[in-house]
Formats: structure tokens, sequence, C-alpha cells
């Protein structure tokens, strides 16, 4: 192995296959197999395989006028019909846009626009609010349907199109420095193989997983749900995190498989009664945020559960993972080794050579789950795939003798808030719109529950400004898990020769200085 590359690492063949192709499999050898879990009336209820490719089958024979390729775009948190109409999709060829239930009309209304879906589905926000309201102002030309009808469709004939691996089944938004949104766009290929590849480095595969992250996420969407087809497990749908419910639902549906953020693990582990309810536990699953090793051996000894962890991006969504016997000081500071099929190279940015081991560069991947491109954008799609097989990934890492993965940082800024990505240009654009404001920097601030949180420099016009009057300034504005909750205000921010910000200086005073005077917190307000 050469300096700063990782191999393409050995194993089973990929799947050469689309979603759809999956399911009807699973369906035919495990029909009568568990899929979907959820819990109504206190009860837990279930589709097996066979019902669900059956309802899944009715769901797709509502969208039979639509054409391959077209986009559909689903507005609502988790629930059952998410799932159906995610399976539908993959039987008719169709493009899933998931939309993120806590955007704000803007932010959504971008993601539309870019998309320009033939139908969006709504169903309630976080909080439990209908979207549906906010969904016909936004929706363009789109026809808007409820999540909720979907239960209820009757059986149809068969409505499965012959849809190739390569083909896009995925868009998965995510937000440029401009705060626009972008759609990188996953094929079927890649989606399946990402999911399979992380099932397999679970030793509960096969088992009931049980996993809170929004399916608008690909942590949703892909791990929990595909991830579950690949292994022929089943997983529990449930519309938000609650750690008092997820200690009741590991005793009730026998979980074997827990996955989530950093801080959800957290709060499971310490309500009263989890190790009784978690007896059946295997594996724990950690991402989205900085992981401890603390964290680590606590799961390790209160459940005697494998901790896995992986690394990915929205433009790829597995490129490393973790093994079993990796030692809690390797899961809390690695990323682990490049998963099958997959070369990881480590290059200085400025010359695009490999770096000795050790030694800090940018993160290129090569890969079957690589992204096809940004939809319409061309420009952005280059700017990552500039034709030689490898993606940008905009992560700075480093590469161990043994090719384990250090990410160190993130050249395009982006701020890792509880498994949300934040970037920094699109929370400064909205803060400078305030008539106080004179300049602004965002940086993260890090926190031992949420991996990072939003900070704001601020340089006021004229008087100090409540930092509470900013925060009701953003609301509405940007989505709530990017309005910062660490505040400081200074006579100027730290510039370069050509007028441009020292963002790292700006990160560096706001990390060593969080609980000096001039540093404020907003008070109860950093878990919000």
């Amino acid at each position: 192995m050469s300096a700063g590359e990782g191999p393409a690492v050995g194993g089973d063949a990929l799947l050469e296959a689309s979603v759809g192709d999956g399911l009807r499999q699973q369906a035919l050898v495990n029909g009568d197999r568990p899929a979907v879990l959820w819990e109504a009336g206190g009860a837990l209820r279930r589709l097996t395989y066979g019902q669900l490719e059956a309802r899944a089958n009715a769901v797709a024979y509502g969208l039979r006028d639509l054409e391959p390729g077209d986009r559909v775009a689903v507005w609502g948190r988790n629930c059952v019909e998410w799932v159906l109409l995610e399976y539908a999709c993959a039987l008719r060829g169709l493009v899933l846009a998931p939309l993120n239930t806590a955007w704000t009309n803007g932010e959504a209304a971008a993601a539309i626009e870019l998309a320009e879906p033939s139908v969006l589905f709504t169903g309630e926000d976080g909080r439990g609010v209908p979207l549906e309201e906010r969904a016909q102002l936004l929706a363009g030309g789109a026809c808007v349907r409820l999540l909720r009808d979907l239960s209820g469709q009757a059986d149809a004939p068969p409505s499965r199109r012959d849809v190739p691996a390569g083909a896009p089944f995925l868009m998965q938004f995510t937000s440029g420095t401009t705060g626009r949104a972008k759609g990188a766009l996953l094929s079927h290929r890649s989606v399946l193989n990402s999911a399979q590849l992380r099932e397999r480095r679970d030793l509960a595969s096969g088992g009931v997983c049980l996993n809170s992250v929004p399916y608008h996420h690909i942590g949703g969407s892909l791990y929990v749900v595909l991830g579950a087809l690949t292994s022929g497990g089943a997983f529990i749908v449930v519309d938000r995190f609650d750690p008092g419910e997820t200690v009741r639902l590991l005793s009730l549906a026998g979980v074997t498989h827990l996955g989530g953020v950093p801080i959800m693990i957290e709060r499971v582990l310490d309500r009263p009664g989890l190790r009784a309810a978690a007896r059946t536990v295997k594996t724990v699953a950690l991402g989205g945020a900085d992981i401890s090793p603390r964290l680590v051996r606590r799961i390790q000894d209160e459940l005697g559960a494998t901790v896995l962890t992986t690394y990915g991006q929205s433009e790829c969504p597995i490129i490393t993972c973790s093994t079993p016997s990796d030692d809690p000081e390797s899961l809390a500071t690695t990323a682990g080794r490049p998963v099958e099929a997959t070369e990881v190279r480590i290059v200085d940015r400025a010359t695009g050579r490999a770096v000795a081991p050790g030694e800090t560069g940018e993160i290129l991947v090569r890969s079957p789950m690589v992204m096809e491109g940004y939809f319409r954008k061309p420009e952005r799609t280059a700017e990552v795939l500039p034709g030689d097989g490898f993606l940008r990934t905009g992560d700075l890492g480093s590469m161990d003798a043994d090719g384990n993965i250090v990410i160190r940082g993130r050249s395009r800024e982006v701020i890792i808030r509880g498994g949300e990505n934040i970037y920094p240009a699109e929370v400064e654009a909205a803060l400078s719109e305030h008539p106080e404001v004179a300049a602004c920097a965002v940086v993260g601030v890090a926190d031992p529950d949420w991996g990072e949180l939003v900070g704001a420099s601020v340089v006021p016009r004229g008087d100090p400004i409540d930092p509470q009057e900013l925060e009701a300034f953003l609301s509405g504005r940007i989505a709530h898990f990017k309005i910062p909750r660490v505040w400081r205000f200074v006579g100027g921010l730290p510039m370069t020769a050509a007028g441009k910000c020292r963002r790292t200086q700006v990160k560096e005073e706001m990390n060593t200085s969080v609980d000096v005077p001039d540093v404020w917190r907003t008070p109860g307000r950093s878990a919000s």
C-alpha cells in the first residue's frame, strides 16, 4: 500500500440489482418473515415481506402515470406510509426526494424548485404539526397528496417495472455554502450496496433494528429501511426519538440492533430499567457526530454490545466502517477502514499528490456507491467529480499504517450538530440581515452531548445585542437546529491580507474561551 492510499477491500461481490428486485426476492424467499414493525394501541403490529411487497405494489399502481426518473417528494416524519412510498418509488423506477421536516418555507421551496417533483406527499413535522397547508403554498406544479391516504390502498395488478441497478433512486439534499440545496443523485446500486455493506458488519444481521433517525436522512431511508431488506431483518417505525419509549420498545420487540447519533444513545443509557429491557441488544451503531471513548466503553460495559461506526456523506453513503473487533479508542478516534470495492486516497489539496501516513490531506474516494452527480448542477458536480473516478469529499483526514481513516476536519466548514449538517455561510447570511449586525462568523463549538453546537462571533454596529433577540430574529428564517446557541460579541473579526475572515482563528477562540465572560450561551437552549 502506497503512502496516503487505502486499498480497495476485497470481499463478497456487490449486488447488481434494484431495490425493487431486493424486495421481490425477500418476498419470495422470506414472505412470512417480519419486515416492518410499529406500535399501535399498546400492541406491536407488523408487515411481513410478502405483505410489504403487496402494499408497496398497491402504492406503486397509484403512481403508474409517472415516467421512470420522475421525482416524488415526501415531506413528513417517519411513518409506515413513508416506507411504502419509498418502496413504491423503487418498484416504478421513480426518484424519491425526501424533504427535511425542520426546514423553513424558504429552505423547502428551494429544494422543491430544484427537484420539480410530479407529486409531493405530506405528513407531519417533528412536532406533529401537519405540513399539508405549507406544502400547498410551496408545491409549484406538483400535486400535493397525504401520506396517510397510502395506508388504505387496495390490492392492485403487478406494478413493478424492470429497473436497472444504475437507475437513479434517491435524491439526497445537501446544502451548499450559499444555502441553496443540492440534490445528490444516488442509484439503486449505490443505496442497496451501501445498506448491505453496513449490515455485513453488524453481528445482529437479520434481527430487529430500532433507530429513531428521520427517514429524510440517509441514516433512516438507507441504513434502517434498506439495511433490514438486505439481511431479511425487520425494523421498528418510530416517528420521533424519545428515550423512555426507546427503552420500552427494546423489550417489547426484542431489539437486537440499536442505532442513533451519540446523544440519543447517551440518553437511552441514562434511563432506568435499561439493562433488563436491552438484554437482546447485540450491536449499537453510532454515527453523525464525534464519538467519545467513554461512550463506547459505557455501551460495552452496560449493554455488553458490539459498537459499530461508519463514515460516509450524501455524495457517497458509506466510505469506511469499523469492525466488531476494534477497541474503544480506535472506534472513538478513527472512522475505520474502507469498505469493500472502495479505494480511499489522502492527498495534498494544492498538488493532488498522496500524503504520507499520518499526514492530513483531503479525502478522495472511488467507489460504486458514489453519487451520479448533483441533480441539474453540472458545474457543481464537476467540482467534486472532475472525471478521474475519484470523489472530492471536501473532508480532511489522515490514514494510519493499518489503513484506518482519521477525520481531521471538514474543508467545507460544515458543522455537525447531533447528526445534522449545518453550513456556516447560510447561517451567516441570515444573521447578517439583522440591522444591528455589522459582521459575523459562524463556527462549530465542541459539545459533549451534540458533538458540536452552532456558535456565532458577532460584530455589533453599535450597542451590545441581546443574543435572545438574535435567536428570535433567526427563528423562521432558518431551521431551528441551525440557530446559534453560543455567542461571542467582538470589536472585529480576524482577517487575512486578502480581506477574508480567518475562520480557523475564530473557531479556536470560541472553543478555548467558552467559559470566559465574553462568550454567552443561551440558558437551557443548547439542546434545543
